[in-house]
């Protein structure tokens, strides 16, 4: 019988390999129990290492899968015109294959570090029977509590008689954000132990273009941050990443986290980028309900002035008066947090002109650099469905309200 070519048996060996460790996907209680007890000693070696460099270790690995899958494009295309030479086609029958080996290698690497914690219930608590269904006096409720909390942290933020507001650096910031990410790991323990820095972006401008504010490198175990964010909204962002790295890898359980142990924190800034962040949720929800309890009442026929297009100036105000009648006046927040956002917005404009941004200059690249990211956003919701963003609200009225 004839002897299998060593490429075929490591191919052979590495689809194995990647079964074997995809099983747990099979029983999503499984994945919380690899994720609670496994996981984290396997990302706190790998992260210990690629936190000694000071660049993001995965971003560079990146650039060099996407220069080798161009060489690969090179030498096929030289091949139509080298096929007949045996020693260029065993050159590129040898890229080939040690190119598919790679990408299996990376393959089995996101089992263990991605897909199996990514496959896990949501929170890691096993699915618990919780309401789907909130009334609109709750989410009022909620609403009112974040928008009364993040007036109250934004009352200990100092702001000049010109707006001006002086923020911590990115680094003081990640202290803080590590210590509220520790402190909630009473709660939930996963987000207890080490936490690696947060490594800036080599391209973040076209992170910037794409909307991507930060990411997670599972191969390195490496949280990476677009540079061109607002000091209120950084914390948020590495809060998130954080939470991804310590095995909660859905959008929604990310974002709630992230938000949950900022909340808490005794730093002013970084309560009222928790409760802001939370409002930009909670807020469309409470639309929502509203609007239904509106529709409710102009089919039963208790309102009948209601102004079905707005054609005037009038039909707006009546639109406005009909809604305080019934819901009364919407929880606001002060001018105080929009100035300190303002001063934020200034500071995020101020570093994005610090740097040179030649895509600025290239049109076509840009209008590529939009689609894709449309493209990858709509790709994104479709996979996550109900643990996308869009999630977040009804995990934040489970998380205060309770089970059913």
């Amino acid at each position: 019988m004839k002897k299998l070519p060593g490429y075929l048996k490591t191919v052979i060996i590495l689809f194995a390999l990647i079964l074997v460790t995809g099983l747990p996907a099979l029983s999503p209680r499984l994945c919380d129990w690899y994720t609670d007890h496994i996981y984290g000693i396997l990302c706190d070696a790998v992260s210990h290492i690629t936190g000694l460099f000071p660049f993001a270790v995965g971003e560079i690995i990146m650039y060099l899968g996407i220069v080798l899958l161009m060489a690969g494009i090179v030498l096929l295309l030289l091949l139509i015109f080298l096929r007949k030479k045996p020693g260029y086609r065993r050159v590129v029958k040898k890229f080939f294959q040690s190119f598919s080996i790679a990408l299996l290698v990376v393959v089995l690497i996101y089992m263990p570090t991605w897909f199996v914690p990514f496959c896990g219930t949501v929170l890691g608590q096993g699915n618990p029977e919780l309401r789907t269904t909130f009334t609109y006096e709750e989410i009022s409720e909620l609403l009112n509590y974040v928008v009364q909390e993040g007036n109250a942290a934004a009352e200990e933020i100092a702001v000049g008689e010109d707006g001006s507001v002086t923020f911590r650096s990115t680094e003081e910031n990640r202290a803080l954000v590590i210590k509220a990410m520790q402190d909630l790991g009473a709660e939930f323990p996963r987000l207890k132990g080490y936490y690696p820095p947060v490594k800036t972006a080599l391209c973040s401008d076209v992170l910037d273009r794409m909307g991507i504010g930060g990411y997670n490198y599972p191969y390195t175990m490496e949280p990476t941050h677009n540079r061109y964010m607002s000091p209120m909204w950084m914390p948020v962002l590495e809060a998130h990443e954080y939470s991804h790295h310590k095995g909660y890898y859905k959008e929604n359980e990310a974002n709630l986290l992230s938000v949950l142990a900022l909340s808490r924190s005794g730093d002013p800034y970084l309560r009222l980028a928790a409760f802001m962040e939370m409002y930009d949720y909670l807020y469309q929800d409470y639309i929502c309900a509203m609007d239904q309890i509106l529709d409710q009442k102009i089919a039963a026929g208790e309102i009948t002035d209601w102004p079905e297009q707005i054609q005037t100036k009038e039909d707006i105000v009546k639109r406005a008066r009909i809604y305080s009648e019934i819901f009364g006046p919407e929880p606001e927040f002060t001018d105080r947090v929009y100035r300190i956002y303002a001063a934020a917005a200034e500071e995020e404009q101020a570093i994005y002109e610090e740097d040179s941004h030649p895509i600025d200059n290239m049109p076509a690249v840009n209008e590529v650099i939009t689609e894709t990211a449309d493209t990858g956003w709509k790709v994104q919701g479709d996979i996550l469905q109900e643990n996308s963003y869009d999630g977040v609200t009804l995990l934040l009225l489970q998380y205060f309200y309770g089970e059913e």
